[in-house]
């Protein structure tokens, strides 16, 4: 009697495990899938049709590097901007005020966008993307413990601006100017355009040449709105009028804060990795992971 329920048991067994023993012949042995993490997710204004997408940070915050800086850079240089671009994120993510929806307005490329900038590149230059960013992952700029204001441009006229005579703040002490003189002899260092208009005059500039103020008879502006009334290369200028005519002649490109791009690119290639980018053109900030500071900032 015994050895039939031993039988019997042995069958029932065979029954219950063999679906399983099939399963795992198949398909190999189950593994359990790690928690997912829960990603941050943003609200972005689309430059596109102006819809509001909600978004993951990592995603807006690609698409964005993605339009920031060229993929043909050095992967040191994608790096810093990196950085910049993350500080920028949470350094408006810190300052939201108790009730107020945050939205990020700032361009970013989509894939799609990417994918028809970059052509035949896609593939080599979405690796790069991501590795840049992921090798920075949740590190940010910090100055007295809260994400810092970390400007950038395309190119300075030979040297950074000081946020205090350029912004009138003692705010930025870290955004000091620096030398950048590989600026100089980059290719559209200089640019001209002929503007509408005569009787300029240029009545302030900074230390590092940029146009602060300027004045046309009894409208007096700053340098830094009339380079985005005519859409000049840079804020810093020169003027020249002759035969009722008026030509800008610019340096650099951009406003020329905070980092130079190609400044930078040029330190990458002498060997300097990415932190040491960013100390030279944001001495005094620390590089901090995202966590430490939202936890301070609690």
């Amino acid at each position: 009697m015994l050895r039939k329920w031993k039988k019997y048991g042995c069958i029932l067994f065979l029954l219950i495990a063999l679906p399983y023993v099939i399963t795992i012949f198949i398909n190999g042995p189950m593994r359990l899938a790690p928690p997912r993490q829960e990603e941050t997710e943003v609200m972005v204004q689309s430059g596109e049709d102006d819809r509001f997408l909600t978004m993951s940070l990592d995603a807006y915050g690609m698409g964005m590097l993605a339009k920031e800086i060229s993929m043909e850079m050095d992967i040191e240089t994608i790096k810093a901007q990196a950085v910049i671009v993350r500080t920028g994120i949470y350094k408006k993510m810190t300052e939201q005020k108790e009730g107020e929806e945050l939205v990020f307005t700032d361009h970013f490329y989509t894939v799609d966008e990417m994918e028809k900038e970059w052509k035949s590149h896609m593939q080599e230059y979405y690796e790069k993307l991501s590795k840049a960013w992921n090798e920075t992952k949740e590190r940010i700029l910090v100055y007295e413990d809260h994400p810092a204001y970390t400007p950038y441009c395309r190119l300075t006229n030979g040297k950074t601006r000081d946020a205090k005579e350029a912004l009138g703040t003692d705010q930025y002490p870290y955004l000091k100017s620096v030398d950048c003189a590989e600026d100089k002899d980059a290719e559209d260092a200089f640019q001209s355009k002929e503007i509408d208009g005569t009787g300029y005059e240029i009545t302030k500039q900074d230390s590092a040449g940029y146009v602060l103020e300027i004045r046309q008879g009894e409208e007096t502006m700053d340098g830094d709105t009339f380079r985005d009334r005519w859409e000049l290369a840079s804020s810093c200028y020169t003027l020249k009028e002759e035969n009722k005519k008026t030509t800008a002649i610019t340096q650099g490109i951009g406003h020329g804060l905070g980092m130079s791009q190609n400044m930078a690119e040029s330190m990458a290639k002498e060997g300097k990795d990415y932190k040491e980018i960013l100390n030279y053109f944001f001495e005094g900030t620390v590089l901090k992971e995202v966590a430490e500071i939202l936890k301070d900032t609690e």
